[in-house]
């Protein structure tokens, strides 16, 4: 369908250290890895690193030599607790990896607060050139297409944007249509898999291990992604699909089926 480059969420190997996902990614056929350097929840793997270190440098450089740039860093859970200063060493690494964006969820359920919140971030990752993507996520306090383009708008950040993970807009209710109204500034990144066309059992646990690989399920993946920009960066977040041989299979089959034409 495309010949735009491809990139590989971290959720996809989440036991790969970044190192080891950079070449997975370069064997598989994806120019970019979006990585897991601060915790999404307690007990998720979680790989971080600090700025201005020789293990910042060195990753960089094995990127560099396999041709797998860092796309995104992630996950901040934005909750009461937060603290946005303390995300500053984040930013900076983030920086350092020539990153373009970070990735944060909305948790908080007062929604004047976690619009201040997400705007304060997003004025501290300005500074170090980086976009914020705020997913939404059905369990998660911003839920839903709409309430996250409300506080991406809310915020009057142009680095704000909303992540689009066609699971979640799909479980959240939204359509192609709800997807083709949004304003196109709004949306620089779309992460891709297929489901089922109902729910199987729990929401989370599909997420993390239950989805499927493009065009094996349900979703209208090509209505969806033709809705969105022709500048908008695919990312494959294709998590459960094995290890070794059998997943790196699995994702270089997941990046054909993307490129064939439809």
């Amino acid at each position: 369908m495309t010949s735009r480059p491809l990139g590989l969420a971290h959720l996809s190997a989440i036991d790969l250290a970044p190192h080891d996902l950079i070449d997975l990614a370069a064997s598989a056929g994806y120019s970019s890895v979006a990585l897991r350097l601060h915790s999404a929840a307690p007990g998720t793997p979680v790989y971080p690193l600090s700025p201005g270190t020789g293990e910042a440098h060195a990753l960089k450089e094995h990127g560099r030599r396999r041709g797998v740039r860092v796309s995104e860093v992630e996950l901040v859970p934005i909750t009461e607790d937060l603290r946005i200063a303390d995300l500053q060493p984040l930013l900076e690494v983030a920086d350092e990896l020539g990153a373009r964006g970070l990735i944060v969820t909305g948790d908080i359920a007062d929604e004047a607060l976690l619009v201040e919140r997400f705007r304060s971030l997003c004025q501290d990752a300005a500074n170090h050139g980086l976009l914020v993507h705020l997913e939404f996520m059905r369990w998660r306090d911003v839920g839903t297409l709409p309430a996250a383009q409300q506080v991406v708008e809310r915020s009057g950040q142009d680095n704000a944007r909303i992540l689009i993970d066609l699971l979640h807009l799909v479980r959240s209710g939204s359509t192609v249509k709800d997807l083709a109204a949004v304003p196109g500034e709004l949306i620089s990144l779309v992460q891709i898999c297929d489901a089922r066309a109902e729910l199987e059992g729990d929401i989370i646990a599909e997420a993390r291990g239950g989805r499927l690989m493009p065009y094996a399920g349900a979703l209208p993946i090509d209505a969806l992604l033709s809705s969105l920009g022709p500048d908008v960066d695919w990312a494959v977040e294709l998590p459960g699909m094995g290890e070794g041989d059998l997943r790196r299979g699995a994702l270089e089959k997941a990046a054909r089926l993307l490129r064939t034409p439809g």
